[in-house]
């Protein structure tokens, strides 16, 4: 019992500091060019660590609360939708 309510006070204060302003994700950016996403996405959340990975390019699994990771094709058009991680 103590361990649920626990969980419930957690995710009470996650909600809580999470607003409806916070943009996580940009799926109106895929179709865009990668500078117009860039330029987007660094307007509207401050961040500065924004990467084009065109195809096959390699990256790092980890998780960077910091950084969005913007996948672009051949024509350097946006092919997924950009998001936080």
């Amino acid at each position: 019992m103590n361990v649920l309510i626990l969980f419930y006070l957690f995710c009470l204060v996650e909600m809580s500091t999470t607003t409806a302003e916070t943009k996580t994700c940009w799926p109106e950016l895929v179709g865009k060019t990668a500078d117009e996403a860039v330029k987007i996405i660094k307007d509207e959340s401050g961040l500065s660590k924004v990467h084009v990975c065109g195809p096959g390019s390699r990256t790092t699994r980890d998780i960077d609360d910091e950084r969005v990771r913007v996948y672009v094709d051949e024509d350097n058009k946006v092919t997924s939708q950009p998001t936080i991680g």
